[in-house]
């Protein structure tokens, strides 16, 4: 049983409006958290978001901020940290997933996924670290099977979630001793808008357990690095049914 486990504890989500950074929020909130729910373009649905964890007695606030923007990381935290108090926990789950072949990855492609996903994750960890060490936080980044398995036409967001994975390696040394760093490394629990049945059927008979994972199964894996033994840090959990080791 989670429940209560992070009572009186303090959590900022991002992407937390839909799909994994949703389940994610409310998996903590359901475990006790109070929960700060990021946005970039999704405020209606954040809303939805914060008003399912006020349905489970939690505080919930919600805050808009384009992460490609370094000035937004900080003041995402800021006003997280404000809004609840303190801050616990820091999990960073937005992301972007550009498809591009080498010839249409141009510099502007390149630099928003490596903004997005990685230098965001380092913006947002460096703003947040003074409350995070005083607090013995935790943070748990979202990366990819892609990091290490790198799939053709998506070489952008392969190698920036190679360095998001890079990232959580040194920032558990460089945060060390008071806040754990893990990461949290999904494979096929979402597919694609417009992706046909047979597709899905194809990527399931792929994986050892022989089907695609759930954004609540990405959840319960950050659930347990923000409750799990402090001792803990510098890991890359991957929740992919065994994709990894084919």
């Amino acid at each position: 049983m989670t429940a209560g486990l992070l009572e009186g504890r303090n959590a900022l989500v991002t992407g937390a409006g839909v799909r994994v950074g949703r389940s994610i929020a409310l998996a903590l909130g359901g475990a006790g958290a109070d929960v700060a729910v990021h946005y970039n373009a999704s405020a209606g649905p954040a809303g939805e978001t914060a008003s399912a964890l006020r349905a489970l007695g939690r505080r919930a606030s919600t805050h808009g901020a384009d992460l490609s923007d370094p000035s937004a990381c900080s003041r995402l935290v800021r006003e997280a940290t404000a809004s609840l108090g303190s801050l616990d926990l820091l999990v960073h789950s937005a992301g972007n997933f550009h498809r591009a072949t080498l010839s249409d990855t141009d510099a502007a492609l390149w630099d928003d996924a490596m903004n997005v996903n990685a230098r965001a994750a380092m913006l947002l960890v460096r703003e947040a670290a003074p409350v995070l060490r005083e607090r013995k936080g935790r943070v748990v980044l979202v990366t990819d099977l892609l990091a290490v398995q790198p799939a053709r036409h998506y070489l952008a967001h392969c190698v920036s979630k190679a360095a998001e994975e890079g990232l959580v390696r040194a920032l558990a040394v460089e945060l060390a001793p008071e806040v754990s760093v893990n990461g949290v490394a999904p494979g096929t629990v979402l597919v694609p808008e417009g992706t046909t049945r047979e597709q899905e059927e194809r990527w399931a008979r792929k994986t050892p357990l022989q089907r695609n994972g759930d954004p609540s199964d990405v959840a319960q894996a950050v659930l347990f690095l923000c409750t799990g033994p402090a001792f803990v840090t510098g890991q890359i959990l991957r929740v992919d049914g065994g994709k990894s080791l084919t």
